[in-house]
């Protein structure tokens, strides 16, 4: 016979039942929109929850704090412990109420824990203390499974706080709430999870070799020391960026902090560096660790935009002296980017080994394209990138609920480990047996499926394209600039272009503005200056002047000057030579104008890399080409000269012969008076001879007439 309870047995159970219901009322207001604005007033933070799993008689202690986040104050604020005693039994009743906001499940708050334990008043219920908008109050609160109901074991529960108050002269209502799962456990409870430990970090060493701030020093104490730590003691599988070791071991080697203007100071984190490596690099060969991309870049984002160029940038941007270098490649994506489409581009482009993903639709198992394995992660439930928890009691029992689950449906419980609070989440308990990645990867069976395409948005958002083609741009001008080789040049490059795509990065734009400023001063004409006369004269069609370059940087450079004519066809000035200038060092340089017609043209002067890039640096002169007037004068001068020469020479020339002439008459006239008589005597001579002479003599005088007449004119 059924054992039926008396009427007066389900009378109270009835009542109760009806006060729990006209609560519920209460808590939940009149609709949903109302229950939401109500429970917005408040914000409840769960700081911890002790234990995260254990067996239904154990008690469980949550602790937290609540604020006013209203514009109203409130009086008598009391937090209750709360549960739904529906059992979650697997990963899809998970997901969903892991997406589900945090009015759902309704559930029930519970008052009859011994002593009052569930509850806690942070202002009297007398309503003597105001909670003032901007108020916080801490809260512990206690339950025991069985006695709130929970007494299934081996199974997930949603357990929290409910906060009511009355707000202002409003009735009293749930202002806020909060949920977290809990495992409830026995002998028999087990379940496996991979943790894999992933060592990156947002970049932060400039162009110029300095770093932007001390960041990265502190990162290195306060997570990726633990983190490294934890990879040795758990045996876990490590994913590492080769660009943080690039880093670090930049910084061993002892470092430069940017400070104010173009000062700085020297490094404070280089034995903290040391020692990291030094737990890095054994684990580096242990067989247990692969490389991120360079940068830990997003390449999924890039294969999604159609940006398979940068993913052969992102493929070469690892440096072969790198110890990393030599390890298989893992993708990582916590934000669920990948498709179909986009895998294909990866594995054609960048032929990774694995991916870890959170995009999955169906994730029974791997699978395994391309000679690429691709494998879930736990972490299936998030909003823009980001967990549903947020605190890290909240991921602990979200960890622990899903390696449950999904080891229950043997799906292969895979999860990233990036900060001090995932060590202490994935920490092992009785029931929680720790596992390496390659344990799932040669055991799991196929049946993960990816979407076949992804309308969301990627990480890599607004102008990155952008900003990775002028940080691209301004690294090749850096390089050109302090004489890097076409290898060298070409690696930095790449690796600064991979670093702007990094996941890691809050704000792209900020971050490439920071690191590329070295460059970007010196292309503005900072640190290079360009000195000059105001007023060059040229005294021949070619000649030679100086000019004067400061270089106040701290790198070597190889600059040229080039010079642009405001009327190249009358004047024209080449390019220089390139002259590498030394660190605080002045160097002068000359320039050799080319004058075709004489003017004045003005010049303007400015450095330039040897490539061509101009620097801001920049001077104006003016050139004065004279020299076609001076050869102008020193023709006529010479004609003139000449032509008073050959006068000279041709009268002098005239000169003498006359006087040869006049002598030549005076001795005939003085000769004796017998040879007259021989003359007489001879007149009998032949008449024809006499005829000659004559005429021979009138020839003379007119010979001597033509040359007086040719001198004068």
């Amino acid at each position: 016979m059924t054992d039926v309870p008396s009427p007066s047995r389900l009378r109270p159970a009835a009542w109760l039942l009806g006060l729990l219901m006209v609560l519920a009322t209460v808590v939940t207001g009149s609709s949903p929109a109302q229950a939401r604005t109500a429970s917005g007033l408040v914000k409840v933070a769960i700081t911890s929850v002790t234990p995260p799993t254990g067996d239904p008689k154990t008690p469980i202690t949550i602790k937290g704090t609540v604020t006013n986040t209203s514009s109203v104050s409130m009086t008598w604020v009391q937090t209750s412990f709360w549960r739904s005693q529906d059992e979650i039994n697997d990963t899809r009743d998970l997901s969903d109420l892991l997406a589900s906001p945090a009015t759902v499940p309704v559930g029930m708050r519970w008052f009859r824990e011994p002593k009052e334990a569930s509850i806690f008043n942070i202002t009297d219920p007398e309503a003597n203390q105001t909670f003032k908008p901007g108020d916080t109050g801490s809260f512990t609160v206690t339950g025991t499974p069985a006695q709130m109901g929970l007494t299934t074991p081996n199974a997930v529960y949603a357990v929290g706080v409910h906060v009511q108050a009355s707000p202002g002269n409003q009735p009293r209502r749930t202002v806020g709430r909060a949920r977290v799962l809990t495992v409830l456990s026995d002998a028999h409870t087990s379940a496996n999870l991979a943790p894999v430990i992933v060592l990156s970090a947002p970049p932060s060493r400039r162009i110029d070799g300095t770093f932007t701030d001390e960041s990265l020093s502190d990162d290195i104490t306060r997570r990726l020391k633990p983190l490294a730590e934890a990879a040795h003691t758990r045996n876990a599988t490590v994913l590492v960026d080769p660009s943080l070791i690039d880093e670090v071991r930049a910084m061993a080697s002892g470092y430069l902090v940017a400070g104010k203007g173009s000062h700085t100071v020297a490094g404070t984190g280089q034995e903290q560096a040391k020692e990291w490596l030094n737990l890095v690099e054994p684990l580096l060969s242990s067989g247990r660790a692969y490389r991120l991309p360079y940068g830990n870049a997003d390449v999924i984002g890039a294969a999604r935009q159609g940006r398979s160029s940068l993913l052969l940038t992102v493929k070469h941007a690892v440096d072969p002296s790198n110890p990393a270098a030599h390890l298989p490649l893992a993708i990582i994506d916590p934000a669920a980017e990948l498709d179909n489409s986009s895998f294909k581009t990866l594995a054609k482009e960048l032929s990774p080994s694995v991916i870890l993903t959170c995009a999955a639709s169906v994730r029974k198992g791997v699978r395994e394209d391309f000679g690429v394995k691709i494998v879930g992660l736990a972490d299936t439930v998030r909003t823009s990138g980001h967990p549903q928890s947020n605190s890290d009691s909240q991921r602990r029992g979200m960890l622990l609920s899903q390696a449950l689950l999904m080891t229950r449906e043997s799906i292969p419980a895979v999860t990233l480990v990036t900060t001090v609070n995932d060590v202490q989440a994935t920490a092992p308990v009785s029931w929680l047996h720790l596992q390496n990645l390659s344990t799932i990867l040669n055991g799991a069976k196929p049946g993960l499926h990816l979407p076949e395409s992804h309308a969301g948005n990627t990480i890599l958002k607004d102008s990155w394209w952008q900003i990775q083609h002028d940080v691209g741009v301004d690294a090749d001008g850096w390089s050109d600039l302090v004489g890097a080789s076409p290898e060298t040049a070409s690696l930095t490059s790449a690796k600064f272009v991979s670093r702007t795509l990094s996941a890691s990065l809050k704000d792209r734009e900020a971050w490439a503005t920071d690191v590329m400023r070295p460059a970007s001063e010196v292309i503005a004409g900072n640190g290079l200056v360009l000195h000059s006369a105001s007023h060059f004269v040229m005294s021949s069609s070619r000649n030679e002047f100086p000019l004067t370059i400061t270089n106040s940087l701290a790198q070597t450079v190889r600059v040229k000057v080039v010079v642009t004519s405001e009327n190249p066809q009358r004047i024209d000035i080449p390019d220089t030579q390139v002259v590498a200038i030394q660190p605080k060092e002045t160097q002068t340089i000359k320039f050799a104008p080319k004058a075709s017609s004489n003017g004045v043209v003005e010049m303007q002067a400015h450095l330039s890399t040897p490539s061509g890039r101009l620097l801001g640096s920049q001077s104006t002169f003016v050139v004065k080409a004279t020299q076609m007037d001076d050869v102008g004068w020193i023709i006529i001068v010479v004609s003139a000269l000449v032509l008073i020469i050959a006068t000279v020479l041709r009268i002098r020339q005239v000169t003498a012969n006359s006087q040869r002439d006049t002598e030549t008459a005076a001795r005939d006239a003085k000769q004796p008076a017998t040879k007259l008589d021989d003359i007489s005597d001879s007149t009998s001579a032949n008449p024809a001879q006499q005829d000659q002479e004559a005429a021979s003599s009138d020839d003379s005088a007119r010979s001597s007439h033509t040359d007086t007449g040719d001198l004068t004119a």
